[in-house]
């Protein structure tokens, strides 16, 4: 049922970041065990479909950690897990009686992990913030992501939240590899600001200066253009070669783009808004899948913009075996193949809130008088 079969991981944590790092381990075969207040996690009233996405293969109870009987099951629970995921401000854990302190006082080797906006230290330990923040204050905003548009921009796809889940599960992973070879608790420290400005590196270089009007990410080629049926296609023209398979076939309907303007990436650059302005006129006069069947039989990187819904229902999608359904439900499951096959597994969907408070807790009867 997947390589972390026997790992068990208490989940304290709610909303994005923690709970996809945790179905993260639970698609690999970690038990995770989901904790909620009686009144549930914030994101089962939200109708974008967090909670069914980011608590799959999870079994969820409901603890009270308000109240010494909350605290003293949970440390039971923690006391029989490898890892314990939180994503609260720093100090909350500690104040509740459920910290990483308390933990690894009883559960010596415990991988603790605490997934905050700015991190456990520094000056903006305690500012709130959402992903968007962690984004602008990173510095991963200050590249844009189209030859036009320049300036700050925010992504459609939380990319600080999805970093910094990935992030810790990477961490984990290392963590359970240390622990198992020095016997230590360890306590992981991830910050969202800090995920994204790490993200933000593979754009700014080693230095960190490249600024975003300097265009030096960004090609005229390399982008999302609109087609005559309205619809979008992504061109990733970067290398040289490419370009030739696109000038070749683009050239047939506008001649102008054979210009010597254009004859190098230097130039191109240089030139670049009259080099768009040609290629989204030439993209105009044919539909998105005419394009793509045109660019593609000249080894062209060229791919319809689809919805996400028709991406699953693709035939790479279901060559690659990542989507799975079950009780009526549709799920992009961990996205790796090992020796030609899925890794992960969908046990089970999103649990009811408490769905398995009674029988978990049941197990702790023994430990009941931490």
């Amino acid at each position: 049922m997947g390589p972390l079969v026997g790992l068990k991981v208490l989940d304290l944590s709610a909303t994005l970041p923690g709970p996809f790092c945790t179905q993260a381990l639970g698609d690999l075969g970690a038990d995770v065990i989901k904790v909620e207040p009686p009144s549930g996690e914030m994101t089962r009233l939200s109708t974008t479909g967090i909670m069914d996405m980011t608590n799959r293969n999870k079994r969820a109870i409901v603890l009270d950690l308000k109240t010494p009987a909350g605290v003293r099951d949970c440390l039971a629970l923690a006391k029989g897990s490898d890892v314990v995921v939180e994503g609260f401000r720093p100090g909350v854990m500690d104040r509740l009686g459920v910290g990483f302190k308390a933990v690894s006082a009883i559960r010596p080797g415990i991988v603790y992990c605490s997934i905050s906006g700015y991190g456990q230290q520094g000056p903006e330990a305690q500012t709130p913030g959402h992903d968007v923040n962690y984004l602008a204050a990173s510095g991963a905003l200050s590249y844009s992501g189209q030859w036009r548009r320049l300036g700050p921009l925010r992504p459609a796809i939380p990319v600080a939240d999805l970093g910094a889940a990935l992030y810790a599960s990477v961490s984990i992973l290392a963590a359970l590899r240390q622990r198992d070879a020095t016997g230590e608790s360890i306590h992981i420290d991830i910050a969202l600001a800090d995920c994204a400005m790490a993200l933000a590196t593979a754009r700014g270089g080693r230095n960190q200066a490249i600024r975003d009007e300097d265009r030096l990410h960004l090609f005229p080629t390399n982008g999302i253009y609109r087609c005559a049926d309205g619809q979008n296609i992504a061109l990733g023209v970067v290398e040289e070669h490419f370009w030739k398979g696109l000038c070749e076939e683009l050239a047939a309907h506008d001649s102008r783009l054979l210009d010597a303007r254009f004859a190098t990436e230097s130039l191109r650059r240089q030139h670049g808004d009259e080099l768009l302005e040609l290629i989204e006129k030439t993209l105009a006069l044919f539909s998105a899948d005419e394009w793509v069947a045109r660019l593609g039989a000249r080894d062209v990187p060229v791919s319809k913009a689809v919805t996400l819904a028709q991406a699953v229902e693709s035939q790479q999608a279901k060559a690659r075996g990542i989507v799975s359904t079950l009780d009526g439900e549709r799920h992009v499951m961990f996205p790796a193949l090992w020796n030609g096959r899925p890794v992960s597994s969908l046990r089970h969907t999103t649990p009811k809130l408490g769905q398995h408070t009674a029988e978990v807790l049941a197990t702790l009867r023994p430990l009941s008088k931490l």
